[in-house]
């Protein structure tokens, strides 16, 4: 029998490739938008001014990842940045820790039988796993600038690791990019 590697080496690349994006966290997207607006009309964007530097100001790292994401996604859509725009831009990240308690059948195994118990004795028998674990929030708001309403707001919520902060700016582009793709 002939066995062609080749085959068997593309078979594994896809099979990893499976495996890596399994083990990958994307955030889950949810969108509020107001119906009644006609997004069209609306050509420039500006950051909403608290989110300016004024003074002494300075912008942490996280701050200025998300502006430049946000820029080059709204520059893609054909919105041009202004001092004064159509659109505010402004966002807030929230991260917190979570705890996910969850009960999961078990069946009785076989030496709680040896100990004189019956299958019937316990059934069912449910064991509850707790899991800690760190929830990032990204919201993204777009306010008319002139009728000082908000028209449309994104929300990213993932879990947070060792690896969100490792690949920062990364992991930022791409829920600012799976956000805006929804607007």
């Amino acid at each position: 029998m002939k066995i062609n590697i080749r085959s068997h080496l593309v078979g594994l690349f896809f099979f990893l490739i499976l495996a890596i994006s399994g083990c990958q966290s994307v955030p889950q997207i949810h969108v509020i938008k107001d119906q009644s607006v006609k997004f069209n009309t609306y050509k420039t964007y500006g950051f909403y001014p608290r989110l300016e530097l004024k003074g002494d100001d300075y912008d942490s790292a996280t701050n200025g990842y998300i502006k430049a994401a946000i820029k080059a996604e709204m520059t893609n859509k054909g919105y041009r940045y202004e001092d004064n725009p159509d659109l505010w831009l402004s966002f807030n990240v929230y991260v917190e820790d979570k705890i996910k308690i969850k009960n999961v059948y078990t069946a009785p195994d076989y030496y709680m039988y040896r100990r004189g118990y019956t299958v019937w004795d316990d059934y069912p028998y449910f064991d509850e796993r707790v899991t800690q674990y760190i929830e990032g929030t990204l919201n993204i708001d777009v306010i008319d600038r002139k009728t000082k309403r908000l028209v449309w707001e994104g929300i990213a919520i993932g879990k947070v690791n060792q690896n969100t902060y490792d690949n920062l700016e990364m992991k930022v582009d791409e829920a600012v990019r799976l956000i805006l793709a929804k607007y």
